[in-house]
């Protein structure tokens, strides 16, 4: 089907699944393509996703300012002045599920969702002219109907943790989908437990099940080191998210990686000299740990730090206050591989001497299988989409929030992708003329640079190197023009780093993002400032030496 055929009118956008992925490319499509039906379909009977019905107790790892839709902020940049006690900067229990039924509400996305409806089979139609789409209606208990439907484009928006990987064994295993549940975490009690994975999942299930009135004793199996970053930094006792700004992140990745990696392990080695040095801006109330407690902590996130595989900015960071707390603590185990596949017997980590756990339960958390496959009978897989979301042969699939960032939160990509899918179809946007050999391209960057994941089924992503693209493609990237003044770009390039600096040539979204404090002390801002020159070389000769894919920094 030829780009002037998508954007006639009388057109059907199917968009599947209605998480968050899928509320924000249906409200961008309603925007964008006025003249189109619009359907979104969601298997569940809520809207609200994977995360916006989470766990008791549940604290998202990115803030409510850097996690909220552009075009739906609840949230500025202030910090409370608790010290992180209330973690009310971030979004707490069900608070993300009620903010996504309000950005439901405030649009008025209800009437295009249709729940209880689960797709089971995508194909392409007959004259290569759309899609087919047959899904399933579930009437009741024992009344279910399969229907298929012709669409002209379809998003597919299901995400990245619909099916999780499982572990060969004959043990007993625990169930991700059981323990999320309300009451699932207080039925396991005095278990020994081995959780297998380094990701956010794996650390976040270890460190709820190792909570002391459970009485469980707790292992976490790690082929390597893992990046564990605080959600509050200790320097200036802000979030994390609050000194990443696009003055840091205009420096070369490489640059970056090279000296990101030094400061972040010269950071916990000093931990207690960058705290005096750049005091917290709240009031900690005056609570101090035990210094054996302390060194614990610093001691292994050093060695967790430099046990990881790959450079600072190219694997994935966990965002925990309380993990570390609960290895110093000796709540939470740290062991290698097991021996053989009888699990009884694990490596210690980092080393060959070996120590005998024999868990009676485990807990893989090793990552999670794309659906792709499954829904397109085997002909699709993620590798096939440029940007983790525009399909390189196809003009009319594209894919919403399966990219995940290294560092970073995946609704504000989703927001990005789910506006440039949108300006694809209409025709605001020009698909690359290139697609194939871009496409090509990305695809050895990514192999090049991150050789241990499997991109078959993860497209990881900086964020906002990764957005800055997009912003461009949709000619929205911010420059001084865009801003206004030269002074206001470069209060852009000082705040906290947020996708709302896309869109400020919309004065509301310009009012509410454009007062946010700078939390980077002058003198990073400094160094930043000397780095220029530098990184400017360095890009200048990789450019006389390297070819390199459009998105990619040169």
């Amino acid at each position: 089907m030829s780009d002037a055929n998508m954007q006639s009118g009388g057109k059907k956008l199917a968009i599947i699944g209605c998480g968050s992925s899928g509320l924000i490319t249906l409200k961008s499509a309603i925007d964008a393509l006025p003249d189109w039906q619009i359907v979104c379909f969601e298997k569940g009977e809520r809207i609200t996703g994977v995360w916006g019905n989470p766990y008791p107790g549940f604290v998202s790892t990115s803030t409510k300012y850097t996690t909220q839709f552009t075009c739906f902020p609840v949230r500025d940049a202030a910090v409370e002045s608790d010290g992180g006690k209330s973690r009310a900067e971030f979004f707490r229990d069900g608070e993300y599920g009620e903010y996504l039924n309000q950005f439901a509400d405030a649009f008025q996305l209800r009437p295009h969702i249709k729940l209880g409806h689960s797709v089971g089979r995508l194909q392409r139609a007959a004259n290569d002219s759309g899609w087919l789409v047959t899904y399933q209606i579930t009437r009741d208990e024992n009344q279910k109907e399969a229907v298929t439907e012709q669409f002209d484009a379809v998003v597919i928006c299901t995400g990245l943790t619909a099916e999780c990987k499982e572990i060969e064994t004959k043990l007993p295993k625990l169930s991700p989908r059981e323990l999320n549940a309300p009451d699932g975490l207080t039925e396991v009690r005095g278990e020994r437990i081995v959780v297998f994975g380094g990701g956010e999942s794996a650390v976040d299930y270890a460190t709820r099940l190792s909570r002391p009135e459970l009485g469980n004793e707790v292992y976490l199996s790690l082929r390597t080191g893992v990046r564990v970053s605080p959600r509050y930094h200790p320097i200036r006792g802000v979030p994390s998210d609050f000194l990443r700004n696009r003055l840091m992140l205009s420096i070369h990745p490489v640059l970056r990686n090279w000296i990101g990696q030094r400061f972040v392990e010269a950071r916990m080695l000093h931990q207690e000299r960058f705290e005096k040095w750049f005091p917290s801006k709240s009031n900690h109330g005056g609570e101090t740990t035990e210094s054996s407690h302390q060194e614990l902590k610093k001691e292994w996130a050093y060695r967790l730090t430099k046990g990881a595989k790959d450079e600072l900015f190219n694997m994935f960071h966990n965002k925990s206050d309380d993990f570390l707390d609960g290895v110093a603590d000796g709540r939470i185990k740290i062991v290698g591989e097991p021996v053989d596949d009888s699990m009884h017997c694990f490596y210690q980590f980092q080393s060959d001497d070996t120590v005998d756990v024999a868990p009676n339960k485990i807990l893989p958390a090793v990552g999670y299988k794309s659906t792709l496959a499954a829904i397109s009978g085997g002909t699709m897989s993620l590798a096939d989409f440029y940007l983790g979301c525009v399909h390189a042969a196809y003009p009319d699939i594209f894919l919403v929030g399966f990219a995940r960032p290294v560092i970073g939160n995946i609704p504000s990509i989703s927001e990005m992708q789910a506006n440039y899918i949108a300006a694809l179809i209409s025709g605001a946007a020009a698909r690359p003329p290139d697609i194939a050999q871009q496409h090509k391209l990305a695809q050895e960057a990514n192999y090049a640079r991150y050789p241990r994941l499997d991109l078959e089924i993860i497209y990881p992503v900086e964020m906002f190197p990764y957005c800055d693209y997009l912003a461009r493609q949709m000619k929205i990237y911010p420059t001084v023009k865009t801003a206004g003044s030269l002074r206001e770009w470069w209060r852009i390039q000082l705040q906290p780093a947020t996708t709302a600096h896309y869109y400020y040539q919309d004065q509301p979204t310009h009012r509410f993002f454009g007062g946010a404090p700078v939390y980077m002390p002058s003198v990073f801002v400094l160094l930043l400032l000397m780095l220029k020159p530098l990184d400017w070389g360095f890009r200048i000769v990789r450019r006389m030496f390297r070819r390199q894919a459009a998105h990619l920094p040169s």
